[in-house]
């Protein structure tokens, strides 16, 4: 497998959830949670993308390592590139700061999907009832046999969830925060129908976890239901 760097975009300021990379979970910060999970993937270094001194003194407690990024980056992407974009890692992986109780093997399933000739890897899940396919809130991918990725939307189109971690080669990455916001990834308000309006190859490794995101305050309840139980 080659070099990967992996990247946490960590923004202080989410819209639904305020301060959301600080909040605690199981006495430990989400982005600490995040920083642990890529680290025991052992995938190559690990670096938290931030955008405040505050954050970036949480990663320097836990004993990682971070850049400091503008606040006004339009997206998790171009946090990503521009923490990337002077180093030499040949794969990129965002690991978005959202599912701090990931299993490793979901991380480096995504960055082995990513050797079969992809310009950009992720991830999804069998879907296992209707409520959960009809949900908007729920993306899901559309695939061929072979794991290509066709299209993505809100709509249930399929029975595959998509999981929100992407591994890149680093051209392919250079070259998806060039590109304009397409026409479908307004529609869908999903950036990586952009990748494929632009042409690019993205395929999807099925795994078996499903994550908890923690998107809003109750996610953040359901996660520490989960450690409690020892389901994590």
């Amino acid at each position: 497998m080659s070099a990967c760097l992996t990247v946490i975009p960590a923004r202080l300021g989410s819209v639904r959830f305020p301060r959301k990379v600080l909040a605690r979970l199981g006495g430990r910060s989400i982005v600490e949670w995040c920083w642990r999970a890529a680290k025991a993937a052992r995938l190559g270094p690990v670096l938290v993308a931030v955008d405040s001194r505050e954050v970036a003194d949480e990663v320097r407690r836990f004993g990682g390592d971070c850049v400091m990024t503008p606040s006004s980056c339009p997206s998790g992407s171009d946090r990503v590139w521009l923490a990337a974009k002077n180093r030499r890692e040949p794969v990129i992986l965002n690991y978005q700061g959202d599912m701090p109780l990931l299993k490793p093997s979901t991380l480096r399933a995504t960055v082995k999907a990513l050797r079969r000739g992809a310009d950009i890897a992720t991830s999804v899940i069998r879907i296992g009832d209707a409520p959960r396919r009809a949900d908007r809130n729920v993306v899901k991918a559309v695939l061929t046999g072979g794991g290509r990725c066709l299209y993505f939307s809100r709509a249930p189109v399929s029975s595959w969830e998509h999981l929100g971690l992407y591994a890149y080669r680093r051209a392919a990455l250079r070259r998806f925060v060039s590109l304009p916001p397409s026409p479908l990834e307004k529609t869908e308000k999903l950036e990586q129908l952009r990748a494929l309006e632009g042409g690019m190859l993205i395929r999807a490794a099925v795994v078996r976890e499903r994550p908890v995101a923690v998107d809003v305050p109750s996610d953040l309840r359901r996660a520490e239901t989960l450690l409690r139980r020892g389901d994590s």
